[in-house]
Formats: C-alpha cells, sequence, structure tokens
C-alpha cells in the first residue's frame, strides 16, 4: 500500500513540474512567435486551471496517506521493508487489543 500511495504522490509531482514548465513556455513561444498575449492566454489560463485542480488532488493524496498512516499505526502494522524507507517500525499498536478488527486480505 505504502508503494502505490507514495508513487501516486510522485506522479502528482511530475504532472505539477511539468505543467509549471508549460505555463513558463507558452509566453516565451509567443514572443518568439512575434504575437500578442492574446494568442497564448487561453492555453495559459488552461494549463493555470489544471494547476490549481493538481494542487487539490496533490494535498487529497497527502491526506489519504496520513489518514492510511494513522489506521496503521493503531492497528500497529509495520511497513514491508521498502528501500529508502526510514520510518520507525512502531513498538505496539495504538489501539486497545478489543477495537482492532481483522482485516481480509
Amino acid at each position: 500500500m505504502a508503494a502505490i500511495i507514495n508513487e501516486a504522490e510522485r506522479a502528482m509531482d511530475d504532472a505539477m513540474s511539468r505543467a509549471s514548465l508549460l505555463v513558463a513556455e507558452l509566453p516565451q513561444l509567443q514572443i518568439q512567435a512575434g504575437v500578442n498575449g492574446a494568442w497564448a492566454q487561453p492555453a495559459v489560463a488552461s494549463v493555470c486551471s489544471a494547476l490549481t485542480d493538481m494542487t487539490t488532488a496533490r494535498g487529497s493524496l497527502i491526506e489519504a496517506h496520513r489518514s492510511l498512516s494513522a489506521v496503521q499505526r493503531k492497528l500497529g502494522i509495520t511497513v514491508a521493508e521498502i528501500p529508502g524507507n526510514s520510518k520507525e517500525v512502531p513498538s505496539k499498536p495504538t489501539a486497545a487489543i478489543e477495537n482492532i478488527v481483522q482485516l481480509r486480505a
């Protein structure tokens, strides 16, 4: 699960980075083409709108990650050995044993 959400977060960051580059390049293309600002404005506005949506989606992914981490800690589930993972292994569940439910495989 951790690998999946981490990959989704990285993919979102990559998409935002590429969209940001596009916003930076569009005015330069307009200048090089010798056309007025109206030429690039619709595209710049669309990409900026997409960046706003991506920022919201990124925040949602991060919040989902936090929620999953909280459940993991409450249940005392350890993270699978993932290269580069520096998280400490919890010593014991934070939830009372009677509150732990059986998870389906």
